[in-house]
């Protein structure tokens, strides 16, 4: 991509109040960055050519490397608002907030052939944010005593369904040989385990706000492949490929991570699109804690829909032909919260979809 021969485009980019950058390969080249992206990252014109990665360590240490790489390798657009990143100048290091986003440019193969890279420092307003929101009263009674009933009645029908399966076919296989009979009281036991803790966990998320979450280390390699086999027992008719990359054990709330993976996996499944659908699931180690990326190549989400997809029974515009009630993403959203994480979502229409968990904790506890 010759950006530097395009003269008339450069000078616009060169005006342009917002930081602005472009990467040309897959290495994230840096082939074009104006004056404002060059003040966010505290550089100069000595970095053109040159690899993100080799001039900002600090990036890749915080994982926003491999979201770019993640970008060219899908070509999914990565949006997010008021991100933490560390500008480092020399042994200083000072956090900053941003929104920016990480549009990928295709060509008529749908293929990513370059990536421009936008962004907006909003410390000031997110710190702003940050103290209005410790002086808000938590969310008033009605609310939580309506967000408790929908949360409920979610997220108790999956195990709810392997037990009402279960029942139906031992009840129709009296002469079940006891390999399979063992094996369906075993997930009964699972079932009656995650309906315990979803109770506990719901219940735990509508007190007031400072209630102390509990914490342990979740074997996830191990969990992964409960929940997924949970899911795949719902969704029996889903034929879907799990890939599985290397999964980092985590120090968190094991109920509250039971029900945001069994909901991701789950919606991963409902709105995939059968021959050749799969869901990947891995797992990376940054700075500040451990990050879990899910990516699917299901119907995706229309882009007006992001912004939205995330609040209480919302759903996307084009899911209306499958059942389900828009809880379980903003649920997911609160439960991470809840942790002190965050989610974001990446997605296009007929490409897929790009869930990414933070978990912050650190790595040592693992």
């Amino acid at each position: 991509m010759m950006i530097a021969d395009d003269s008339f485009l450069l000078s616009i980019l060169n005006d342009s109040p917002q930081a602005t950058a472009i990467y040309n390969s897959g290495e994230l080249h840096i082939a074009y960055a104006n004056q404002g992206m060059l003040d966010i990252w505290c550089a100069d014109q000595s970095i053109i050519g040159k690899t993100l990665c080799e001039c900002f360590p600090n990036f890749v240490e915080e994982g926003f490397s491999s979201i770019l790489k993640n970008v060219w390798k899908t070509g999914i657009t990565f949006r997010t608002t008021a991100e933490p990143a560390n500008i480092v100048v020399g042994s200083r290091k000072t956090k900053r907030y941003f929104d920016f986003e990480y549009k990928a440019i295709l060509d008529q193969d749908r293929k990513c052939f370059a990536i421009l890279h936008t962004a907006s420092d909003v410390t000031e307003s997110k710190l702003a944010h940050i103290r209005m929101k410790r002086q808000t009263d938590e969310l008033s009674l009605s609310y939580k005593l309506d967000r408790l009933a929908s949360t409920l009645s979610h997220d108790l029908k999956n195990p709810l369904s392997v037990l009402k399966l279960g029942n139906d076919f031992l009840s129709k296989n009296e002469d079940l040989c006891p390999s399979m009979a063992k094996q369906w009281y075993k997930n009964f036991t699972n079932s009656i385990q995650n309906i315990e803790a979803i109770i506990n966990q719901t219940l735990q998320l509508n007190k007031v706000r400072g209630a102390k979450n509990s914490s342990e280390i979740i074997a996830m390699d191990k969990k992964i492949s409960e929940w997924i086999n949970e899911v795949k027992l719902s969704f029996s008719e889903q034929q879907i490929e799990y890939r599985l990359g290397h999964l980092y054990p985590l120090n968190a709330d094991s109920s509250a991570v039971y029900q945001i993976f069994a909901n991701l996996i789950g919606n991963a499944v409902k709105y995939s699109t059968g021959t050749g659908a799969y869901l990947s699931i891995h797992s990376e180690e940054i700075e500040q804690g451990i990050v879990y990326v899910f990516e699917d190549n299901g119907i995706g989400i229309p882009e007006d829909d992001l912004t939205k997809i995330l609040l209480l029974q919302i759903r996307g515009s084009n899911s209306s032909h499958i059942a389900g009630t828009g809880i379980g993403l903003s649920l997911v959203k609160d439960l991470m919260e809840f942790m002190d994480g965050n989610i974001n979502i990446s997605s296009a229409l007929g490409i897929g979809t790009v869930v990414r968990l933070f978990f912050p904790q650190s790595v040592e506890d693992c």
